[in-house]
Parts: structure tokens; C-alpha cells; sequence
């Protein structure tokens, strides 16, 4: 039974996502692999494509590679609009890539940052072992050099922290420079 003046809850994920896509505002959480990406790329490039208001990139407590957050790095970098992001919840690995490429970036007054490198599995001969690490390498270079770019500070003090896998608290990601401010309840 429906009550009157409410609309039917059939259909009803498919009227939040529309409403969040009409605000120009894009959610991502759970596990952020390859084909999440690549989803979450097509969704920033069709925002971009159908208007000139910045995009809001709401991570909530979400985690990932390096590989396939860089991917969502090169698509806001090239992205016509800026984009905006914050920190939800726990942000864990390579989607911490993406919180940085955010033209302004916050994080909520509970919001976590953990500096970790996402395990990484490879098996095979020796020569294809190699060349996993040799990839691995680059992609992690890559993915530090984002990072230290636009927190402003050294490669190798960046390496350091996600060394220790720190996790650092909404003031300790100011103090870094991984975010600008803490956002605040009527902002959202």
C-alpha cells in the first residue's frame, strides 16, 4: 500500500541515484577495482559532458589499488569542470589518490585516511614475476608522485608515511596536506 502523497518504493534506488546525479554529486565506496573504476570514470566523463557545475566526489569508507585509482586520477585531471572531493568514512588505499586529485578536498570531523599499500598477489615463472614487480614498481611510483604533487611535499616523505601505514585522523590529514578542511554537518 502506498501512502498518499509519497511516491512508490518501487524504483526508489533508481530515484536516489538520479536526484544525486541531477546535484552533480557521485558516491563511491566498497572496493575499488578495475571495473568500479572504469565505472566511476564514465560516470565523472558523462557529468562533465552534460553540464559546467562542479562534480562532488563523496568517498565513504571505501578501499583499493593504486592501478585502478590512478585511472579515476587521470580522468578528473582531464575532466572541464573541477571536482570536489571528501572523505566519508575510512578511505584506504588508492582511492586516497583520489580524494587528493580533488580541487578542494575534506574530510568529515570522524573521517579516516589510511596510508596503506594494497597487498598485492603474482605467481608464475620467474620471468613473469618480474615483470608483475617491474609493473607493480612503476604503478607505484606513479601513484606517489600524484600524491606528493598535490599534498605539495617530497616523494620520499610520502613513501615514509604509507610505509608505516599510518592512519591518520581528520587534523593530521590537514597538517599533511591531504585535505583543506573538515567538513561540516550543514555543508553536506
Amino acid at each position: 500500500m502506498v501512502s498518499e502523497g509519497l511516491p512508490p518504493r518501487v524504483g526508489m534506488a533508481d530515484d536516489v541515484s538520479s536526484v544525486l546525479l541531477d546535484r552533480r554529486i557521485v558516491l563511491v565506496s566498497g572496493d575499488v577495482d578495475a571495473a568500479r573504476a572504469s565505472a566511476l570514470a564514465a560516470e565523472l566523463m558523462t557529468l562533465d559532458a552534460i553540464g559546467d557545475g562542479h562534480i562532488e566526489l563523496r568517498l565513504g569508507s571505501c578501499s583499493g589499488t593504486f592501478d585502478a585509482s590512478l585511472l579515476v586520477v587521470d580522468v578528473i585531471e582531464v575532466l572541464g569542470v573541477p571536482v570536489r572531493t571528501s572523505a566519508l568514512g575510512m578511505v584506504e588505499g588508492g582511492p586516497v589518490g583520489v580524494l587528493v586529485a580533488g580541487e578542494h578536498r575534506r574530510i568529515t570531523p570522524h573521517g579516516r585516511l589510511r596510508l596503506r599499500e594494497p597487498d598485492t598477489i603474482a605467481s608464475g615463472s620467474a620471468r613473469d614475476l618480474e615483470r608483475s614487480l617491474a609493473e607493480r614498481s612503476a604503478v607505484r611510483s606513479a601513484f606517489f608522485a600524484h600524491v606528493a604533487r598535490r599534498v605539495g611535499r617530497p616523494v620520499g616523505d610520502v613513501e615514509r608515511e604509507w610505509g608505516r601505514a599510518s592512519a591518520l585522523e581528520a587534523i593530521d590529514a590537514i597538517a599533511l596536506g591531504y585535505v583543506h578542511d573538515v567538513l561540516d554537518r550543514a555543508a553536506r
